[in-house]
């Protein structure tokens, strides 16, 4: 028997049913039965009762049940001593491309302030991307800037952005348009797959509006430079481009029928146990916003 069984045995005891217990552990219901009953048969003993579809502890099974979470409960004091001597200082940080110019420039500068011994790891790829490599546990935990789709991942606000819809101060548009209006004009956007990108197409998508982009760009500084050459009109968030507004370099395009306010998001897989400096590193996010 291993620890794989007492967990599922200890779920099923605190959720109450294996179905409840699988949907908690990530675990296919079978599993979780057959578990119960290798449990059951290696000891030769009787831990539920099945009684009108429900599961109810014998008296041996609930004397077990405490048992177990002793186990378990000793086991994760010695995971705790064992990775707080062996843990690595690298903690590997995901962001957004928006969130990697902006929020992470600002962690690191309060990481060397406050001399942490954390050794951040940031690389910064597409929404899509980065969900992907929560998922396959390459990264501690990441920001992403908009919605976030896997349902393997924890997600908690961090904080709001808006989009503004820019073009260069002189260049020939309304200051005022709906969106049907706007996406009539050469489009600067970036790449498929990104959070800002998803953002757009999400709203034509519901308008029944087909876009067609000028420039698909992974960087944001190439459509800023693209916006500054007068190509066109891009959309970008606030945080970004509102300087270049503010210096009068940009005008904002009022987009009268669209809300344009977007979540930015901690992510971290639902698995994922962090040591206690990669939990210093995760709280540090935490505290900036």
């Amino acid at each position: 028997m291993t620890l794989r069984h007492l967990k599922i045995f200890v779920a099923v005891c605190e959720y109450g049913s294996t179905t409840k217990a699988s949907k908690a552990l990530y675990i296919v219901q079978p599993t979780i039965s057959h578990s119960i009953l290798e449990l059951e048969e290696y000891y030769n003993v009787k831990l539920f009762d099945r009684i009108n579809q429900r599961l109810v502890l014998t008296d041996i099974g609930k004397d077990l049940l405490v048992k177990a979470k002793e186990i378990l409960s000793g086991f994760e004091d010695f995971e705790s001593l064992a990775t707080f001597h062996e843990q690595t200082s690298i903690v590997k940080i995901g962001a957004s491309l928006t969130l990697g110019q902006t929020l992470i420039p600002r962690y690191l500068q309060l990481v060397e302030k406050n001399n942490l011994s954390i050794q951040p790891q940031v690389v910064v790829r597409p929404s899509n991307a980065l969900e992907v490599e929560l998922e396959q546990g390459n990264l501690d935990f990441a920001v992403i800037g908009g919605d976030v789709l896997s349902p393997y991942l924890n997600t908690i606000p961090l904080s709001n952005d808006r989009f503004v819809a820019v073009a260069l101060a002189d260049y020939d548009i309304p200051k005022t348009l709906t969106f049907e209006e706007l996406v009539k004009y050469p489009l600067l956007l970036r790449e498929r797959g990104s959070s800002s990108r998803d953002f757009i197409e999400k709203i034509a998508i519901g308008k029944g509006i087909q876009i067609r982009t000028k420039m698909d760009s992974s960087n944001n500084q190439a459509l800023i430079a693209a916006v500054y050459s007068s190509l066109g009109v891009s959309f970008l968030p606030e945080s970004y481009a509102g300087g270049h507004i503010a210096r009068g370099k940009f005008k904002e395009i009022e987009i009268k029928d669209i809300s344009s306010t977007r979540t930015n998001y901690l992510v971290i897989h639902k698995n994922k146990k962090l040591n206690q400096l990669q939990q210093q590193a995760f709280d540090l996010i935490k505290s900036m916003v």
